[in-house]
């Protein structure tokens, strides 16, 4: 069966790599030509160790979002509302569309999207999906399967902001922060309570993994949504610096 796949930033490439081991036919778009078949070939390696699964399927790259067919279709650009509603614009089709946002209410980006929201990392197997347009069920069942197969755990949620993953963690995130820049709480001290005394996963790691300027837009989001999520001065002065974590190698730090 065959899965579209719209963006080759770093969500792109981890769908169509655990699609592809999965033994589905993916087309991927990305605006211009690189080095992305070879990047996606590195993360089927590395997916087929954790996954302990050998790849059955296959994967294409196209650069024009005509050429892609109306199959279940996944968009995972940027978490920016526009972004998102020009390349839906751009489809040939109005049907069996998903978008991967963690933070954007579906039903602002077109009334015609479901959500299906994976992990970052991909490994991480919870999968939220949110089922609000026309689909085909039978192929979405089949999707759906194939990641039961592998041990996801797919949740059904409701069309929020955040759904219930983001929600939980960006707030604990947005937390730590606001405890440094607005309470100024030494950030050792902080740190040290979370991971050492709560048990609590290191919120600068998680913002490493995830990408610092996905964070960023993660907040700023969910901050138009919940005013209580408060969106980090230092994570913006970062971004503009390009610290952007693991994905380009320049790791956030709190000096």
């Amino acid at each position: 069966m065959r899965i579209n796949v719209i963006g080759s930033g770093y969500m792109g490439k981890q769908i169509t790599s655990l699609l592809t081991i999965l033994g589905f036919d993916v087309l991927i778009w990305q605006k211009k030509d690189g080095n992305l078949p070879n990047l996606i070939n590195t993360e089927i390696r590395k997916l087929e160790k954790i996954l302990k699964i050998k790849s059955k399927g296959s994967f294409k790259i196209v650069n024009e979002l005509q050429q892609l067919e109306n199959f279940i279709t996944i968009e995972t650009v940027i978490e920016d509302l526009e972004i998102k509603r020009k390349v839906f614009d751009a489809l040939n089709f109005k049907e069996n569309l998903f978008s991967n946002t963690s933070s954007i209410q579906l039903s602002n980006i077109k009334k015609n999207i479901n959500g299906f929201h994976f992990m970052n990392p991909i490994s991480m197997k919870i999968i939220e999906v949110c089922k609000v347009a026309e689909y085909n069920e039978t192929n979405l069942n089949i999707l759906i399967n194939e990641l039961k197969k592998a041990s996801y755990e797919l949740i059904e949620v409701a069309d929020t902001p955040g759904y219930i993953v983001n929600k939980i963690l960006f707030k604990e995130i947005s937390f730590f922060f606001h405890l440094i820049e607005v309470e100024k709480y030494n950030s050792n001290n902080i740190n040290k309570i979370y991971i050492d005394r709560l048990k609590h996963p290191d919120p600068i790691k998680i913002v490493n993994l995830i990408g610092v300027d996905t964070c960023l837009q993660i907040l700023i989001n969910l901050n138009k949504f919940d005013s209580q999520y408060y969106v980090p001065k230092m994570l913006n002065d970062a971004v503009k610096k390009n610290i952007l974590g693991y994905k380009n190698k320049k790791i956030f730090k709190i000096s």
